[in-house]
């Protein structure tokens, strides 16, 4: 994603706000987002024109309002958020999550126990979570696609896993998945409904009745996994980040 030095100054509920024009090489259209600051985000894809952009900003000034209205002032620690929520999901199991203080990063994983152990610095401690975590799920989340593939009977060409900032996935027409390292951050049952999402594609490369019958098939709960997934993205989605 390619930034821009210079924000776009608007004047929102009667104050002027900076919004960070962002050319993103993965987005198919335009997108206004609000970080934690708070900061306004507006992304477009290369194909669009910064003049294009600025009139998608101004007509939506008006959702900007209600999403500045509910920003959050501080950046919410990953740190923080497992030591209250202190397990994490690694595949088909959930995991107790223990921190403890080194000289570098370390993960140590304790199957028997259904554990692991992240070693951390003292120093920015939060990105290093981030690092660890991150760690695990490019590992726990390969073998979770795998476990689904053959249950579902479902092929695909590749894993990887990415620091999105407003999906949880997404699969390629070549079959390729790009799952966001938070899924881990979800219980089974939520990590597991996405990963499904995104095989389903494999199906249909849509959202049609057919995708959704689909996905039906497989976790004849989606609806409710759906809700629960929106109602947890302003909890997850802005852990970790710098």
């Amino acid at each position: 994603m390619r930034g821009s030095d210079h924000p776009i100054a608007v004047h929102v509920g009667g104050r002027e706000v900076n919004v960070w024009p962002r050319i993103s090489e993965r987005s198919l259209r335009m997108r206004l987002s609000v970080k934690p600051g708070p900061k306004v985000v507006l992304s477009y894809p290369p194909h669009a024109t910064h003049g294009a952009a600025v009139t998608f900003l101004k007509d939506n000034l008006a959702w900007l309002e209600r999403a500045l209205g509910r920003s959050r002032s501080v950046q919410p620690s990953l740190i923080r958020h497992l030591e209250k929520f202190p397990w994490m999901t690694y595949d088909d199991r959930l995991l107790d999550v223990r921190i403890e203080t080194a000289g570098r990063i370390m993960m140590k994983m304790d199957r028997e126990r259904d554990a692991v152990t992240f070693a951390l610095p003292v120093g920015q401690r939060d990105l290093a979570a981030a690092k660890a975590v991150r760690r695990a799920a490019e590992d726990g989340l390969s073998k979770a696609v795998s476990r689904l593939g053959r249950t579902t009977g479902v092929s695909f060409s590749a894993v990887t896993v990415r620091d999105q900032t407003s999906r949880w996935g997404s699969c390629s027409a070549s079959g390729s998945l790009s799952l966001n390292w938070r899924l881990v951050l979800l219980p089974p049952r939520l990590h597991d409904h996405v990963i499904l999402h995104e095989l389903a594609h494999r199906r249909h490369m849509d959202h049609s009745d057919r995708f959704w019958g689909q996905l039906a098939a497989w976790d004849s709960d989606w609806k409710k996994h759906d809700r629960e997934l929106t109602r947890r993205w302003s909890v997850i989605m802005d852990l970790g980040r710098a």
